[in-house]
């Protein structure tokens, strides 16, 4: 991370990337723990999605699971249905409307983690930006509570709004 100072007058340099890199953030929230359970790639896809799925299924095969799903194409794949219809006794999946966000508990740790440990931030490389997502989702997950709370905070805003 880099902090950048400047002479009153002077204007300032701004170190960048260059391009627009980013990395993308598979995950679910344990509602009885409160643990977030992610993983992160390079590339939002099938394949990265279906690993990530098989990973949380397997970690959770003595329990259901209940599955909030959007309409992302990745989701939708045949792998992926198959992945869910082999596991269809131990859970149970909530697909979405399309355009609907604010319905998926999700989205404000996805809000809270951008506002609070990666926006306005230059990491200089993808490994130093995982490094920085590695370390926010250890401090939410050393404190269960939060991630209920924030998407607590998710689900009040849909109330009001009904």
């Amino acid at each position: 991370m880099t902090k950048v100072r400047t002479m009153r007058g002077k204007r300032p340099q701004v170190p960048a990337a260059g391009c627009n890199r980013r990395l993308c953030v598979y995950g679910a929230l344990n509602f009885a723990s409160g643990q977030v359970h992610y993983t992160v790639h390079p590339t939002k896809n099938a394949q990265q999605f279906n690993g990530f799925l098989r990973k949380l299924l397997t970690a959770k095969r003595k329990r259901l699971v209940v599955l909030v799903l959007d309409n992302a194409s990745y989701h939708k794949t045949r792998e992926t249905l198959d992945i869910l219809a082999e596991h269809e006794g131990h859970i149970m999946v909530v697909w979405l409307p399309t355009y609907s966000p604010e319905l998926n508990a999700i989205e404000g740790l996805w809000g809270y983690m951008k506002k609070t440990a990666l926006n306005n931030y230059f990491f200089g490389t993808l490994e130093n930006l995982e490094v920085a997502i590695d370390r926010a989702f250890a401090a939410l997950n050393s404190n269960p509570a939060n991630a209920l709370a924030l998407a607590y905070r998710t689900s009040q805003k849909i109330r009001r709004s009904a």
